[in-house]
């Protein structure tokens, strides 16, 4: 892994020194293996973006450095109007729909958090369900891509701090990646969605014979945007070879996030972006082979790029912080900035449709006969998977995406590492996620409306317009702090700069009532029922 900052501080308390040894395999299948000889691209054959300056350190509030996850208790709600799941939640305790998540410093100070603890216990328990050796969850809500899951696991070193799996760019982005070079390809006068190539073999790699065309041989052609839907390797391959040099895709990765610092109350790796500079190896790179790692947090950003028009904006856990007196410390959220254009996010986004409507996810979000499994809901997404040869060759699958792709909500994505016998891949376990969150979605839409007070934790009420009706003595205290250097910070939240969501307030509005997700009989079989008990701790800490 290559970073040029620190691994996350206060990450449940086992630290970084531990974590270095406990993922030092992880490190050496994303950096040694691969799934054939021809696909090992050594990364001293390829040349790293150059590195911005860095920006002058802002200085630490008091919370920052002992904000720890695995410390957060539940809180209920204690007045206003009644934060309850729409439909009863499988498997989740009734109390966690009925409070938030709170870490309270020995000095005083107060930490709500933008976690949901119904999709967090969810994550937690699929994976743990599943066995899974590694895995990570991240789920953002794109109207200020707060986040709702931050969820890491593992069974094969349950040791492993749980945030560090989430946070580190510890797996390749495998053909996650494809999307950054499809932006590439669309931005020059070349390509568009309709470009044909044809092409034989790669499904499972690429080797240099099958990059240099032969009409004898090349007998099966398909356009570009078919090619992000199916993952086909050889068509994103050739048109990288024929049409992008190594700083063209370079600077499209950064615009997405690669070789950058993500702003978050945590530190988040850098998720490298090796381009090589020979075309034949740069090919197989813009086609997902190898060179690009990733984080959870980063693949969930990736995908709120495309859900909200092209903004890249940097994800927040923090919903409101109070010092011992009353006062408001929250901090206003990271600017956001444009990484695309609306109209080229909107095209990649139709792409990403069709991966579950007809392409390699459809058959965790369709059924045999065409009908969705989320009724009523439309969700794009890519997936991404490579396989390392050394044993025991873990498979690295990813899934990330955004739902209702028609009006966005949610950002995700969803990492595992299996071992050759899989029981679950990664669109299968964020299909449920997301059947969860519509589920509870106008009870996640209430709960942003939480702030902490003397008395706990209050959830004003709302009329059916959305406007706050008139608050109890106890709501005014709540909402209105003694004080705010910030200049109001927790408002600020609603609206972010750019133009491409709309703002917490106009969240009733927005979020428009949806059919109720299918029954666990519509859907597919799994190995078994998700448990119903709780995890040791709220973050899932060991």
């Amino acid at each position: 892994m290559t970073s040029a900052r620190s691994t996350p501080r206060g990450l449940g308390g086992l630290g970084a020194l531990f974590f270095l040894g406990s993922l030092a395999a992880i490190a050496i299948y994303v950096q040694r293996q691969s799934g054939d000889d021809a696909l090992a691209l050594p990364r001293t054959t390829a040349a790293a973006i150059a590195e911005p300056e860095a920006p002058a350190a802002a200085p630490a509030l008091p919370w920052e450095d002992r904000l720890d996850l695995a410390a957060a208790k539940l809180v209920p709600f204690t007045t206003g109007k009644p934060v309850a799941n729409n439909q009863p939640t499988t498997g989740a305790k009734p109390e966690l729909a009925a409070g938030g998540l709170v870490q309270e410093l020995s000095d005083g100070h107060k930490i709500l958090l933008t976690v949901d603890p119904v999709l967090q216990d969810a994550a937690l328990q699929i994976f743990r369900n599943r066995e899974v050796p590694y895995a990570a969850a991240v789920m953002l809500d794109v109207r200020d891509n707060s986040v709702l899951v931050l969820a890491g696991h593992s069974s094969m070193d349950p040791k492993v701090d749980p945030l560090e799996v989430v946070a580190t760019a510890w797996a390749p982005a495998a053909s996650v990646f494809k999307l950054v070079t499809t932006a590439a390809l669309l931005e020059t006068d070349a390509v568009t969605a309709t470009t044909r190539v044809c092409f034989s073999g790669g499904l499972h790699g690429i080797t240099d014979e099958e990059l240099r065309d032969d009409p004898a041989r090349d007998t099966q052609c398909e356009n570009l945007a078919d090619a992000v839907a199916h993952s086909y390797n050889l068509v994103i391959g050739k048109l990288a070879l024929a049409h992008l040099g190594q700083q063209q895709l370079a600077e499209v990765a950064r615009k997405f996030g690669f070789e950058s610092d993500l702003p978050f109350e945590f530190n988040v790796e850098r998720s490298p972006a090796h381009i090589p500079s020979d075309a034949i190896e740069r090919a197989k790179v813009a086609a997902g082979f190898w060179n690009i790692d990733m984080s959870p947090v980063h693949g969930a950003v990736l995908a709120s790029i495309f859900a909200t028009g092209g903004m890249l904006r940097p994800p927040h856990v923090i919903a409101q912080v109070i010092g011992p007196d009353g006062t408001d410390l929250t901090p206003a959220p990271p600017k956001a900035d444009r990484a695309i254009s609306r109209e080229l996010a909107e095209l990649i986004g139709q792409m990403m449709v069709a991966t579950t409507t007809q392409g390699t996810a459809r058959g965790s979000f369709r059924d045999g006969a065409g009908h969705d499994y989320i009724e009523g809901v439309t969700v794009a997404g890519k997936t991404g998977s490579l396989t390392g040869r050394r044993s025991p060759s873990l498979n690295y699958n990813w899934f990330i995406g955004y739902a209702p792709a028609d009006r966005p909500e949610i950002a995700f994505a969803v990492l595992l590492a299996n071992e050759p016998k899989w029981r679950i891949k990664a669109h299968y376990a964020a299909r449920r996620l997301v059947q969860l969150y519509v589920e509870r979605r106008g009870a996640i839409a209430r709960a942003r409306d939480a702030r902490l007070s003397a008395n706990g934790l209050v959830v004003p009420e709302r009329d059916p317009s959305g406007a706050l009706l008139a608050a109890t003595s106890a709501n005014k205290a709540a909402s209105t702090p003694a004080a705010n250097p910030t200049g109001d910070a927790s408002a600020k939240r609603s609206g972010t700069a750019g133009d491409s969501t709309p703002s917490a307030a106009q969240a009733p509005d927005e979020l428009r009532e949806l059919p109720p997700p299918p029954t666990d009989q519509a859907l597919p079989p799994i190995p078994a029922p998700v448990p119903s008990e709780p995890p040791a701790g709220p973050m899932g800490a060991p």
